[in-house]
């Protein structure tokens, strides 16, 4: 038995990034699930746990493009909603025409679909949130390969979404657990998560893509096509512009387009366009951040708020110390026109 298994694509989300590179990795979402798709036709069937669109922004012309790419697989693929596409009467209605090789969950309780010698059972959310609790001790058939699929946390207090307790996944009779929600790959026992498609903005440094299941095998696939860099340099670490400019291109990937936002400590003008120019990224985001003599500075505002908030952090010299120190003070010194 040959399946593979993603989650979280987010197709049509607007993600936290500026609206010109937004469009972009929407539209690298929507080439890399059919490129996942038309490499994987070998596979007995497809699962997908979860958050596969933005219900919010997703529309008749999007469910169109998306049933066109679930038809052209054309193996089986089962599938249950998360938080940010639950099923409602909205998307009911689409589901109702989808394609022949697609089957959906579309209720809250279990339910299940059998497929030669496997049987997928899986639970959809009808709302953002799903509190209800999921009981994986149920009584199954054991001349079948069993699979749950579910969007879910696990082992999280006070979760919102389906929380699983791990010792129920280790008891349960199910071979595998396809898990979605957390977009990182990550195994719990025989439960797995296969984290998002694609990062999604520069807070995203995980590898991304799918997982395969090929007879007893699961491997995680890095399929992603995008790479977000997030650097942060001092310009007085190197002799030269050159240097940096080796160093910043050798954090790129050579087989993905990349994504980068540099912010640079400046002790000394650079030409920051030229700079850009010889990047070999899609996209460059370049911050300049400024140097300040903070003992220079505070020396001409004795007894200040600056001052004071400055001496809080004398003697600390841990990396969170100076950061918390070096955002206050600069929130300080932003907020003195105010």
């Amino acid at each position: 038995m040959k399946f593979i298994h993603l989650a979280d694509v987010h197709l049509g989300d607007k993600f936290d990034i500026t609206s010109s590179l937004s469009k972009r990795v929407r539209g690298l979402s929507w080439k890399s699930l059919s490129n996942i798709l038309n490499a994987n036709k070998d596979v007995d069937f497809a699962l997908i746990a979860g958050d596969l669109f933005e219900r919010s922004y997703f529309s008749s012309k999007d469910f169109k493009r998306l049933f066109e790419i679930f038809e052209s697989f054309g193996k089986d693929i089962y599938y249950v909603s998360g938080n940010h596409d639950y099923f409602d009467g909205y998307t009911d209605i689409f589901f109702a025409n989808g394609p022949a090789n697609l089957h959906v969950f579309p209720s809250d309780r279990l339910g299940v679909y059998e497929d030669n010698s496997t049987r997928i059972y899986g639970i959809s959310y009808r709302d953002r949130v799903f509190n209800q609790e999921v009981d994986l001790g149920i009584d199954l058939d054991k001349n079948f390969f069993n699979i749950l699929l579910i969007h879910s946390d696990v082992g999280r207090e006070g979760s919102k979404y389906c929380n699983l307790n791990e010792e129920d996944i280790i008891s349960s009779d199910f071979g595998y657990i396809a898990l979605g929600h957390i977009h990182k790959a990550q195994a719990i026992a025989k439960a797995f998560y296969p984290g998002s498609i694609e990062p999604h903005s520069f807070t995203d440094t995980n590898n991304y893509g799918y997982i395969r299941y090929d007879d007893g095998k699961v491997s995680f696939v890095d399929s992603s096509i995008t790479k977000f860099v997030d650097m942060k340099v001092n310009l007085s670490d190197f002799s030269s512009a050159k240097d940096l400019l080796a160093v910043v291109n050798n954090k790129l990937s050579e087989d993905k387009k990349n994504f980068l936002r540099l912010t640079i400590s400046l002790m000394e003008d650079i030409d920051l366009g030229q700079l850009k120019k010889y990047i070999d990224a899609d996209f460059v985001e370049i911050i300049k951040k400024e140097d300040f003599d903070f003992d220079k500075i505070i020396s001409l505002y004795p007894n200040s708020l600056l001052s004071k908030y400055y001496d809080k952090f004398k003697g600390k010299t841990s990396e969170k110390d100076k950061l918390a120190r070096d955002m206050g003070l600069d929130a300080i010194l932003r907020s003195r026109n105010d």
